[in-house]
């Protein structure tokens, strides 16, 4: 099919943006199904998934302007990134909304066309122009999860509170890099490379997290997905992070934090 053509999404099956898709097979640095990132409907909805190893997946409103978008344009624009998949899983999905959305996948483009309602395998369907990519983004809805104002609260929160996303970053940088069974970073040495004040200052931040977006306790298993599935915390955050810590580091800070956590008051 011609670059820039619609083509209509089969409920029934899995629309995936691989290198055929996205480039006409020109791109060699784009992987093929299933190793890539995919349209499917679940559940009666719409989802944007990525499986896709080597790129992120931005999603952003389209604007409808006259020019096609530069990819980079949609990964300022995103306001939904897909991290890349750890080998043998796929980023937490997007659900779509209705209207028009950009998905960037390495310097590709798609654009997305969502039209409600839909009827289960039988109904109106999307339309994908082939040979683009688009970002498009709405929140993450699942049978008992947080909505949009959930990540504004988050977002808001980082916003005002530049330590806590910072201790974030760091502690889920295994997460963010995309590493195979990643794990989290010893709470201690995140309070040493940032020079935190106690013990319990990740603990806490997860908690607080929690209840902004859960309004309850018990989901910090979910916590990594919801953060780095709504592009709360992202690569910028994590250098960010590790440039303080280097710098606590060269400076004695981090030598002062660890003498400082050793002391232990006498009853």
């Amino acid at each position: 099919m011609a670059s820039g053509a619609w083509t209509s999404c089969p409920p029934d099956e899995i629309t995936w943006l691989d290198r055929r898709t996205l480039s006409n097979d020109e791109d060699v640095t784009l992987h093929r199904a299933p190793r890539c990132a995919g349209l499917r409907y679940v559940h009666h909805r719409w989802e944007l998934f990525s499986r896709d190893t080597t790129y992120r997946v931005y999603l952003a409103p389209d604007t409808g302007g006259e020019a096609w978008p530069d990819s980079r344009d949609v990964q300022r624009a995103a306001v939904h990134v897909l991290p890349v998949a750890p080998a043998r899983y796929e980023a937490l999905p997007v659900t779509l909304a209705e209207g028009s959305w950009l998905v960037s996948v390495g310097k590709r483009v798609v654009r997305l066309r969502l039209e409600l309602p839909v009827r289960p395998l039988s109904g109106a369907s999307p339309s994908l122009p082939v040979g683009e990519t688009t970002k498009a983004g709405t929140i993450v809805q699942r049978d008992g999860a947080p909505g949009e104002e959930a990540v504004a609260r988050v977002r808001h929160y980082f916003d005002r509170n530049t330590t806590a996303r910072l201790a974030m970053a760091y502690y889920y940088q295994e997460f963010i890099r995309g590493r195979p069974a990643p794990q989290t970073v010893p709470m201690m040495d995140v309070v040493i490379a940032l020079d935190l004040s106690g013990e319990g200052a990740v603990s806490d931040y997860k908690k607080l997290l929690q209840g902004f977006i859960w309004k309850e306790r018990g989901h910090a298993r979910d916590l990594a997905d919801f953060l780095l599935g709504n592009g709360l915390l992202t690569p910028a955050d994590l250098d960010e992070a590790r440039q303080v810590a280097a710098a606590n580091e060269r400076s004695g800070v981090c030598e002062t934090a660890r003498r400082r956590l050793q002391y232990r008051p006498k009853a």
